[in-house]
C-alpha cells in the first residue's frame, strides 16, 4: 500500500471513527492528516464536525473558517458553520453560510431545510413556504418538510391547506405523532373536540408516553368543563415529567374551576417556568433584590411587575393599594395604562432604565396568591379610577341628544390572539338589540372589528366614536367617561369589561363556555366586580342561548 492510499484509508476510517461517536480518535488521525496538503482542508472540516460533537462550538468556528479561508466553495464547511450559526440563534450568518453552501449545490436538502426553518422562526412565512416547497421537489415525502409548511398555512390561517397536508404525512406514515398532534390542536382551536379527542388519543396509542397527547386531552376536556376528567390528564403528563410545566400551569385553572383556590395560586406561579420574563432577567442581571413573598415591607423598595394584557393589569392593581407602602413602590407598567393608574398609591415607570435600586420585585398577577395565602380571601372591588372633569364634560353635552335607554358594546378583540374564536362575537350577533328602537347603541369598538358596522349596514343604529376615542396615548380616557354616561355595557371578555367593572358601570359579560380563570372565580360567589354579570354559552362555540339571555334580560329592563 503506497502513502496515498494509507491517508485515504486513515481519512476513512476518521469518517467511521465520527460516525460511531469515537472523536479522539478521529481527531487522532485527522490531526496527521491535516499536515498533508492533500487532506488539509477536509481534515480541517472534520476536526470542525468533531468539535461540534462535542459541544466545543468556537473551535469548530475557528477550524472551519480555516477551511473557508483555502476553500470558499467547500460545501460542507459551510453548511457546517450554517449550523451551528443556526443552534446559537445567530441567524444572520447562518443565512450567509447556509445560502453559500445552497449556492454550491442547489440539492443540498439540510442547507434548504433550514433556510426554510429560519425564516419560518423569524416569521418570514412566504420564504420559508419558498424552501420547504423546494425540499419537497426533491423529495416529496419529506415528512419534516410537509410538517413545517402545515405550521405555515395553520399561522396563515389557512385552515383547509393546514389539514390537507397533515393528511398528506398521514398517508405516508399514519404514526407520524407530529402530524397527528398538529391536526388534532387545529381541531381544537377551531372547537372540533371530537375530531380533536380522536387525534390525540390515536397519538397515545401510537406512544403511551407522549406527553403533548396528554396536555392537549385536558385542555380539551377543560374546554367541555370536564374538570375532573382534565385534571387526570394533566396529571398524567406531570407524572411522565415533573418538568412539564404547561401541564402544571393548566392544572392552576382546573383548581380555579373546582373551586380550589390555595392549590389554583400555587400551580398558577409554573406560568414564570414557562415564558422567559425580559423584566425579570433585567432585575436579576442589574440588582440583587430579591422576589417578594410577603415579608414585611416597612422602609423597603418594592418593584411590581405588570405582566399578560391589559386587562389582566387594569383588574390586580388594586393589590397595589394593599402594600400600604406608597412611596416605596415602584409600578412598570406600559406607558399607556399611566391615565387609569395615576390614582394608585404608587410611583409609575415605564422602562427598565427607570428602575431604582430596591430590595424586592414580583409580577402583579402573583400578588392575588400572596394576598390570598395570608388572607385566605380574594380582594374585593377597588374603584382606583378617576375621570378627567373636562373629558367627561365633553362627553355627558356630546352624549345628551340621546335620550333613550344607553347600551354600549364591545364584541372584537384582538384578532391574533390564539383563543379569539372564543372570545370575539360577530356584530351581526348583537342584530335584535342593535335594532331595539327603545336603545341608543353606542360603539367602543376600535380599529379592527370597526368595519362590522358597514359590513352589516348598521351605521343608522350605531353610534360610532372609534376615530374619536382614546387618540393619545392615554388608553381608556375617553373610554372612561362614555362609559360613564351609559346605562349598560355589553362585552366580551376584554379590557373593556375590566375598566367598566373597577368604575362599578352596569356590565353584561359575554363568555365562552369554559372562560377565563377570573371569571370562573367571579361565578363561584367571588366578585371581582359587583357590577359583572356573567352570561355564558351553554355549550362551546354557541352564543344563542347567550342572547336570548341577553335579548330577554333587556326586553324586561325596558318593560319596567
Amino acid at each position: 500500500m503506497d502513502k496515498n492510499e494509507e491517508n485515504l484509508r486513515n481519512f476513512q476510517i476518521s469518517l467511521d471513527y465520527i460516525k460511531e461517536n469515537k472523536i479522539s480518535k478521529a481527531e487522532k488521525l485527522l490531526l496527521k492528516l491535516k499536515e498533508i496538503e492533500k487532506f488539509k482542508i477536509d481534515a480541517l472540516v472534520y476536526l470542525g464536525v468533531c468539535k461540534i460533537k462535542t459541544d466545543s462550538k468556537d473551535a469548530a468556528i475557528k477550524l472551519l473558517n480555516q477551511a473557508i479561508e483555502i476553500s470558499s466553495n467547500h460545501e460542507f464547511a459551510n453548511l457546517n458553520l450554517g449550523l451551528i450559526y443556526f443552534d446559537n440563534k445567530d441567524f444572520q450568518n447562518s443565512i450567509k453560510y447556509l445560502n453559500k453552501a445552497f449556492e454550491i449545490n442547489n440539492k443540498n436538502l439540510v442547507a434548504i431545510y433550514h433556510l426554510g426553518l429560519i425564516n419560518l422562526l423569524i416569521k418570514n412565512l412566504e420564504e420559508a413556504e419558498k424552501y420547504f416547497n423546494k425540499v419537497l421537489e426533491l423529495n416529496d415525502s419529506d415528512q419534516n418538510a410537509l410538517l413545517n409548511l402545515g405550521i405555515i398555512y395553520n399561522q396563515k390561517k389557512d385552515n383547509k391547506r393546514t389539514y390537507d397536508i397533515y393528511n398528506k404525512i398521514l398517508k405516508i406514515n399514519p404514526n407520524n405523532l407530529n402530524a397527528l398532534n398538529n391536526i388534532g390542536i387545529l381541531n381544537y382551536n377551531l372547537l372540533n373536540y371530537k375530531e380533536a379527542i380522536s387525534n390525540f388519543t390515536k397519538c397515545i396509542n401510537i406512544n403511551k408516553t407522549y406527553i403533548p397527547a396528554y396536555n392537549n386531552l385536558g385542555r380539551v376536556n377543560a374546554d367541555l368543563r370536564n374538570f375532573d376528567k382534565a385534571k387526570e390528564f394533566f396529571d398524567k403528563s406531570i407524572l411522565l415529567n415533573q418538568n412539564d410545566f404547561v401541564s402544571k400551569f393548566e392544572l392552576s385553572k382546573i383548581f380555579f374551576s373546582l373551586g380550589d383556590i390555595e392549590n389554583a395560586f400555587k400551580f398558577y406561579e409554573n406560568r414564570k417556568l414557562i415564558v422567559n420574563d425580559k423584566n425579570v432577567n433585567y432585575i436579576k442581571k442589574n440588582f440583587k433584590s430579591i422576589e417578594w413573598n410577603g415579608e414585611e415591607l416597612k422602609n423597603k423598595k418594592i418593584i411590581i411587575l405588570s405582566e399578560q394584557g391589559f386587562g389582566d393589569v387594569i383588574q390586580f392593581s388594586r393589590y397595589i393599594n394593599w402594600l400600604k407602602n406608597e412611596n416605596q413602590i415602584y409600578f412598570l407598567v406600559n406607558s399607556k395604562l399611566n391615565y387609569l393608574l395615576k390614582n394608585l398609591k404608587v410611583n409609575l415607570i415605564n422602562s427598565l432604565n427607570e428602575i431604582p435600586n430596591h430590595d424586592y420585585y414580583q409580577s402583579i398577577l402573583t400578588l392575588p396568591g400572596i394576598y390570598y395565602k395570608s388572607k385566605k380571601r380574594i380582594l374585593g372591588e377597588v374603584n382606583y379610577i378617576k375621570s378627567d372633569e373636562l373629558v367627561e364634560k365633553k362627553w355627558s353635552k356630546k352624549l345628551d341628544y340621546l335620550k333613550k335607554y344607553r347600551v354600549g358594546i364591545f364584541w372584537q378583540g384582538n384578532k391574533n390572539y390564539t383563543d379569539d374564536i372564543k372570545r370575539s362575537i360577530p356584530l351581526i350577533k348583537f342584530e335584535k338589540i342593535i335594532k331595539n328602537k327603545n336603545i341608543d347603541i353606542i360603539s367602543f369598538q376600535k380599529g379592527f372589528g370597526s368595519e362590522q358596522i358597514k359590513k352589516n349596514q348598521f351605521e343608522n343604529y350605531i353610534k360610532d366614536f372609534s376615530l374619536e376615542i382614546d387618540m393619545d396615548n392615554d388608553a381608556f380616557k375617553d373610554t372612561v367617561s362614555i362609559l360613564k354616561n351609559i346605562n349598560l355595557l355589553i362585552t366580551i371578555d376584554s379590557a373593556i369589561a375590566h375598566v367598566a367593572g373597577t368604575l362599578g358601570i352596569k356590565t353584561w359579560l359575554l363568555l365562552f363556555h369554559n372562560p377565563h380563570w377570573v371569571w370562573q372565580l367571579q361565578k363561584n360567589d367571588i366578585s371581582f366586580y359587583k357590577s359583572v354579570e356573567i352570561i355564558q354559552q351553554e355549550k362551546p362555540g354557541d352564543w344563542s342561548n347567550v342572547f336570548k339571555k341577553v335579548e330577554a334580560k333587556l326586553d324586561l329592563i325596558l318593560s319596567s
